[in-house]
């Protein structure tokens, strides 16, 4: 649980609005930040960051990201001025271990006030995929793009809209953040074999729904919803397919759950899904933090949960409970998994993995306990990867960088029957 929480402080945690500048003056910085990745020079490079930026990220949490960066993706070697749209300019850039997109945009300071990288998913590096072409949905202006596996079989197929989970996470179920198992590629692939097409795609601010994305203070868990809404409601008035099937994995599943409920969906299945609310979520990763520090955040959460932004924020939480970030919060701490579960009149399946170490098999179960018609099934040493592994912490985590294993024995075929069903 506690990855899911880091790897959406990640993504979010450096964008922000700013003025449009030339893309000369982002080149300099870029340079300077190449430079001082590399040498591991953290104090010269946080002397590049805006006032704001360096508010929300104190120099030794900064250091703390610098040095996880590094080991994960390896040296920054190249980068290459792309485009710039609106008040972002982007770049493609190759690090030792993986290329990613980079998102930049300076202060009027010339200081970095958003900085920060997401999967790359150009033509050039995608592997071949069979039955696979590019799909997109636009939603308010925006577009965002996915791809489209369809097998050979002729007539009407079932279509699976499968979700992504929390922070960078591609549509292959990749990250910069060092995940490489492209479990969600697999899943697709298995699907197609079963004559079961399937629809995956990247959310706003990822690959190539970059363009899509906003500014923190305009961010809002309910717009990944609409967007899921948005591929339910296009996949049900495309004549090659019978029905839709939404599928979330991870923070996906209540994604996926929402949606699932506002469309037209004729299942649904929650893949490692979250039982509870977020706030719940939260208090159980801060109960290691000193009782002033635990008080203030239970305060913090209560107002947002009310609707009420927040400007007591404890050092310690600021990074957390930002005021930035605050609107996307209120829109998420809104919703209860079991509430929302609970409201489904269509076919439910849980799937969990008993080698979670990011999501418990309790809130499978819990999710079970408030749908009781809802299917439930448990893979033994299935991790959050979706693969399976000797219950051994490293072990497990060596199954988020493994593309060439397959997925759990069983996982497909649970899925298949079902859909098929």
């Amino acid at each position: 649980m506690k990855k899911i929480i880091v790897s959406f402080l990640v993504a979010c945690s450096v964008a922000g609005t700013v003025c449009g500048q030339e893309h000369k003056d982002v080149d300099a910085v870029v340079g300077r930040f190449q430079q001082y990745f590399n040498a591991d020079q953290t104090d010269s490079l946080y002397t590049m960051m805006s006032g704001r930026i360096q508010q929300l990220m104190p120099l030794e949490k900064t250091k703390a990201m610098m040095q996880q960066l590094h080991g994960q993706m390896g040296d920054f070697n190249s980068y290459k001025y792309s485009s710039t749209e609106g008040k972002m300019t982007y770049y493609k850039v190759a690090f030792k271990n993986v290329n990613a997109i980079l998102i930049a945009s300076l202060d009027e300071n010339k200081k970095m006030d958003v900085f920060r990288f997401t999967p790359d998913k150009t033509d050039e590096n995608k592997k071949a995929e069979a039955g696979a072409t590019e799909i997109s949905m636009t939603r308010e202006g925006a577009v965002i793009h996915g791809t489209l596996t369809m097998p050979e079989t002729k007539g009407k197929v079932p279509v699976v809209l499968l979700i992504a989970g929390s922070g960078p996470t591609d549509r292959d179920g990749n990250s910069t953040l060092g995940i490489t198992a492209a479990s969600y590629r697999l899943l697709a692939d298995s699907l197609r074999n079963a004559g079961i097409a399937c629809v995956r795609y990247d959310k706003r601010g990822i690959g190539e729904s970059t363009a899509a994305s906003k500014s923190e203070e305009d961010m809002s868990f309910d717009d990944m919803v609409n967007d899921a809404s948005g591929f339910v409601a296009m996949l049900n008035k495309d004549e090659r397919f019978s029905g839709v099937i939404v599928a979330g994995h991870s923070e996906g599943s209540l994604v996926g759950m929402i949606a699932a409920g506002k469309g037209r969906a004729k299942k649904y299945i929650s893949i490692s899904g979250i039982a509870a609310p977020a706030d719940k979520v939260l208090k159980v990763q801060l109960a290691s933090f000193p009782a002033d520090v635990r008080k203030n955040a239970d305060v913090i959460m209560d107002s947002l949960k009310k609707g009420y932004s927040v400007t007591n924020i404890h050092a310690d939480l600021m990074m957390l409970f930002r005021p930035s970030i605050q609107p996307y919060m209120r829109s998420w701490l809104k919703y209860d998994p079991q509430s929302a579960i609970k409201k489904l009149k269509i076919p439910v399946m849980l799937v969990q993995g008993d080698n979670d170490v990011q999501v418990a098999t309790a809130n499978a179960q819990q999710l079970k306990k408030a749908l009781p018609a809802a299917k439930l099934v448990i893979f033994k040493d299935m991790t959050h990867a979706l693969k399976d592994a000797a219950h051994d912490y490293e072990k497990n985590l060596a199954t988020y960088k493994n593309a060439d294993l397959s997925l759990t024995p069983g996982l497909a075929s649970a899925i298949i029957s079902f859909i098929k069903k």
